[in-house]
């Protein structure tokens, strides 16, 4: 099984930028949906559940159940030629035959953007090695591809004077979708924000440096959680007097390690609060050291949208902070753009 890991971050890996955007179509789908193509009577029994489980499991991270995503079963004979540019598609094939699990993915085959995994088994007792050992590495391959197709739509739509504010302050790049304005702006701090007017709605990111001193210190959990605590205090004010944003501190954040745009970071998903104040949601935090500038950047992306459903908004808000990246170049005005 650990040898089918590594050839599933292989295959990854090896499909990346192989594909000319413009011969391929846009990719179809709702936001968060996944097409699963396999047999019915596998998907209503055992099968089904175990994909079920991965994919259709709830986010432990947001106030109210939300799955990672929206699955469509359908029969191989069902998937069409009007199927084949759905953004998100699983093949789930059963072979006796087979003597060990076989798992391909790739990108960009009928769309973009696109994932395509086909994971075949011999039985159910394979499918569920595969789906237990590989689970985390599966769904975030999808939700790459959900957090890609947001960064494109941002860049048709750019806050010029915002991206260039990012980009003057941290000398770092960032694709900010008009809609959002700048909240905030301080010593190596910025808050970018967007409010609803028609939807109870607020969605922000805040992006700060500090100097890097050592892993073991920037990257302890307890620091980044301190540190995270300090700044929403000092920057991000509830509407009464002696109000601010902390971290709910009976349910701690989740930390991970990933890869954040090709560097090292340390992820943390958890629940806000307004301290005397009665608001609160879902945040992500992402830690990681510039190479270009040797700083540790920290990215906080939140959202409030009390009692209704959260996960493609925390996407949105994610997508904001992946679009994140070094910035060498010159600033940008709205007139030098191409109408």
């Amino acid at each position: 099984m650990r040898k089918l890991l590594i050839l599933l971050i292989a295959l990854t890996t090896l499909s990346c930028g192989t594909v000319d955007r413009p011969q391929k179509p846009s990719a179809t789908g709702r936001t968060g949906e996944m097409l699963v193509i396999t047999p019915k009577s596998k998907w209503d029994g055992y099968a089904g559940n175990l994909i079920r489980n991965v994919f259709a499991d709830t986010i432990q991270w947001l106030p109210q159940p939300e799955p990672y995503f929206n699955l469509i079963q359908l029969d191989e004979s069902g998937f069409v030629k009007l199927f084949e540019t759905h953004r998100n598609i699983l093949f789930v094939d059963f072979d006796p035959a087979m003597e060990r699990a076989k798992v391909e993915s790739s990108r960009h085959v009928w769309s973009y953007p696109q994932r395509v995994i086909r994971v075949t088994v011999p039985d159910e007792a394979a499918l569920q090695r595969v789906l237990e050992n590989n689970r985390q590495s599966l769904i975030d391959m999808y939700v790459e591809t959900e957090r890609e197709r947001l960064i494109n739509a941002y860049g048709r739509m750019i806050n010029f004077s915002a991206r260039n504010l990012v980009r003057q302050k941290f000398q770092l790049d960032i694709t900010v979708p008009e809609g959002y304005f700048v909240a905030k702006s301080a010593q190596d701090f910025v808050w970018l924000r967007q409010t609803g007017t028609r939807d109870d709605i607020d969605l922000g990111l805040l992006i700060y440096v500090l100097p890097y001193t050592h892993p073991d210190k920037d990257f302890n959990e307890r620091t980044i959680w301190g540190r995270r605590d300090s700044i929403t205090k000092m920057h991000i004010p509830g509407t009464f007097e002696n109000s601010y944003m902390t971290t709910y501190p009976e349910f701690p954040p989740v930390f991970r390690e990933i890869n954040f745009n090709g560097s090292y970071a340390k992820e943390a998903r958890g629940f806000w609060r307004v301290q005397n104040d009665f608001m609160g949601g879902p945040f992500i935090n992402i830690t990681y050291v510039d190479e270009a500038t040797g700083r540790l950047v920290v990215l906080d992306g939140f959202v409030y949208r009390p009692n209704k459903d959260k996960r493609d908004y925390v996407r949105q808000v994610e997508a904001l902070m992946y679009s994140v990246k070094p910035y060498t170049g010159e600033t940008e005005t709205d007139e030098e753009q191409p109408v």
